[in-house]
């Protein structure tokens, strides 16, 4: 029976050989432990991957990064001993090259939607559509992608929510932020010298563009402010709720702030004439307007988002996920 079998599996004896060679190394791969840290503020974690407090390592692993534990304290947060974690840059790093690689294709779709604004019969409506579908399938993928490494994310408005509502440190924020603008302006410049065009075609890029004539610092701020705190809500009920576990999980929890970002995208872009959608993401729109060579109301992108950030910051500390 056991020759038949061989004989009806194409097996010799070193093909036998090579099969358990394999299963040797597939339980030796399985042993070797993941390279991914606890971090509380991981998009689609739903604060599943930290460290527990009964963990004989707690004390160990949030010594060196409090963010890894679910909650910590406001001076844990800004120790800055966290500027000395290599590992913490490594994951800056990564936050860096995500922003540069989502840039330089964001840009892409972006500055082809550009005449679309006006060259269609349907107005905003045919680039809104398009810049939202796109959008979401970007910001999902980059979050799938990135997740594991260092929380997926590639956005300061997420990093700057996360720090607000005590998820992520001091030192982690800083260090995102940083990697996350010098990528993205690295991404624009790139993109300028790809695409050949000057610094005037660049100027009314959707999303990080407001008609001055026709829009209001004040109005624009406002939309700014809100369609962040929407996107930041939604987000955090989706993909950073620890009641959301069971019901949601990393994949479909990372699919729905996708599905997020179409939603602001396309209700920014269609609001009102001369307003071509909300930001939502300052370091994209710094890379953008520093190839444009004008930065005129670029503090709204920055102002609006920190604004959101700290709305929901109040939120969380009143209405926390842990009793």
């Amino acid at each position: 029976m056991g020759a038949e079998s061989d004989i009806e599996l194409g097996s010799t004896p070193s093909s036998q050989n090579e099969l358990r060679q394999r299963k040797k190394r597939k339980i030796d791969n399985d042993e070797l432990p993941i390279s991914s840290r606890p971090f509380a503020g991981r998009i689609g974690g739903n604060l599943e991957f930290t460290v527990s407090p009964k963990a004989p390592e707690y004390d160990t692993v949030t010594s060196k990064a409090p963010d890894a534990a679910a909650n910590f304290t406001w001076q844990q947060s800004f120790d800055l001993q966290g500027f000395f974690d290599r590992d913490l840059w490594k994951e800056a790093a990564i936050e860096g090259v995500g922003v540069f690689a989502q840039s330089y294709i964001g840009g892409l779709y972006s500055m082809g939607l550009q005449p679309a604004l006006t060259a269609t019969s349907l107005g905003q409506i045919t680039p809104a559509i398009l810049g939202a579908i796109s959008n979401g399938l970007l910001i999902s993928l980059f979050i799938f992608a990135g997740g594991p490494v260092s929380g997926g994310h590639f956005n300061p408005t997420v990093t700057l929510s996360t720090f607000a509502a005590r998820l992520a440190s001091f030192p982690r924020t800083v260090l995102y932020v940083i990697f996350q603008c010098v990528g993205a302006v690295v991404a624009a410049w790139i993109l300028r010298a790809s695409l050949g065009m000057p610094a005037a075609a660049f100027r009314t890029v959707p999303g990080c563009f407001f008609d001055e004539q026709l829009v209001t610092p004040g109005q624009a701020y406002g939309m700014e402010t809100m369609t962040t705190f929407v996107l930041i809500f939604i987000a955090f009920g989706v993909g950073l709720d620890p009641r959301q576990r069971e019901s949601l999980g990393p994949a479909l929890s990372t699919i729905l702030v996708g599905l997020a970002i179409m939603l602001c995208t396309f209700a920014s872009g269609i609001a009102r004439p001369g307003y071509s959608g909300a930001s939502m993401n300052p370091a994209r729109c710094l890379g953008l307007m520093s190839v444009a060579e004008k930065f005129d109301y670029h503090y709204i992108h920055w102002t609006g988002v920190m604004t959101a950030a700290a709305m929901n910051g109040f939120l969380y500390w009143v209405v926390p996920p842990y009793k």
